[in-house]
């Protein structure tokens, strides 16, 4: 089988590879669809600080079941999955209770451990969750993202009559905002200073939208809902340097509530941290999701309360992915979410 593999930082090569055996607990997935993640140029470039070579990548995952090891049910055979990609002990109490993203021994697939960049790849059975349907396969690929959007915007404990605000209209941003409505968010508004990216988020059914490239969050809270001290709860999905989450400080009311999806650099600036005490905030952090938040979003995806529409800007096949990573890298196109086509569709 094909197996492209990321020998250093900037090289990878496509090998070849015997078709995987499963252990007991496992099952085989015939691989049909990655997505790319923002995570895998960083790990292109050698700059993820948990990886190291050789590394496949490869976790937003949809595929088919073709072997299952010999405690596994045979009746898995031709299920159509999205994957969990974690590796974790299970044993730990955090594993017990299924919140493996807790886990001390986490690996997570296509990062720590070698992920579904190949034509077939094994994984413990429990972390194959049956789509409907319903569902595509492309879908199924994008299911990971979402559940990162759907477990962050659970963190904001959304209520009913809640106003939020998205900074970062990028695929998680856009989950997100379908995710806060998901769980009754009255009203969603999204951030950004990209025009298309925003356009998009109207065709997904965003409230009201602010393009920080022509005006600054007050004014267009001003303009959207009377003050900026309307916002109940925020949603960071930049993260970065940590300007955003500095510019929700200086304009969330006492008391609301902040949630930072976009993962901070080490070296961040943020002036007005102690303005989250003062005004006595609630910040709150989000790492990956659990297998609840998966069943969740298959359910949600399923029934079209969560759409993938407009959102999928280009498909490549697998041989192709070198260049996508140094497209992606140096910017030569402007991409929304790229998903490889593995099984050939």
């Amino acid at each position: 089988m094909r197996r492209l593999v990321l020998e250093a930082p900037y090289t990878m090569k496509m090998t070849e590879a015997p078709i995987p055996v499963p252990d007991p607990q496992q099952v085989r997935i015939k691989v049909h669809k990655i997505g790319v993640c923002g995570s895998d140029p960083t790990i292109y470039k050698g700059l993820h600080p948990y990886v190291t070579f050789p590394v496949v990548l490869g976790h937003e995952i949809s595929g088919t079941i073709d072997a299952v090891g010999e405690n596994v049910s045979k009746n898995r055979i031709g299920q159509r999955v999205t994957i969990i990609p974690h590796q974790v002990c299970g044993h730990c109490d955090p594993c017990k209770h299924e919140i493996y993203n807790f886990c001390e021994e986490l690996k997570c697939t296509g990062a720590e451990a070698d992920g579904a960049c190949c034509d077939y790849f094994c994984i413990d059975s429990k972390m194959a969750l049956e789509m409907p349907d319903t569902m595509s396969m492309e879908m199924g690929a994008l299911v990971e993202p979402a559940c990162v959007a759907y477990h962050g915007a659970k963190r904001g404990q959304i209520q009913r009559t809640d106003k939020v605000l998205i900074i970062g209209a990028g695929p998680i941003g856009m989950f997100c905002m379908q995710s806060c409505f998901a769980l009754g968010a009255k009203e969603v508004y999204m951030a950004d200073m990209d025009a298309a990216r925003l356009k998009l988020a109207k065709s997904l059914g965003v409230t009201g939208v602010i393009d920080v490239s022509k005006e600054d969050l007050i004014s267009g809270l001003t303009r959207l809902v009377g003050t900026e001290k309307n916002i109940d709860v925020f949603y960071d999905c930049v993260g970065e340097k940590g300007s955003v989450l500095n510019n929700i400080l200086s304009v969330a009311k006492r008391g609301s509530r902040v949630v930072v999806i976009g993962v901070l650099q080490k070296e961040y600036v943020i002036p007005l941290l102690p303005d989250f005490v003062q005004h006595e905030l609630t910040l709150s952090g989000t790492t990956m999701y659990v297998p609840q938040d998966y069943r969740e979003m298959i359910e949600l995806m399923g029934t079209g309360v969560i759409r993938i529409d407009g959102m999928v800007s280009h498909h490549f096949s697998l041989e192709e992915l070198p260049n996508v990573l140094d497209m992606i890298v140096n910017r030569r196109e402007k991409t929304f979410k790229v998903v490889i086509n593995v099984a050939g569709e």
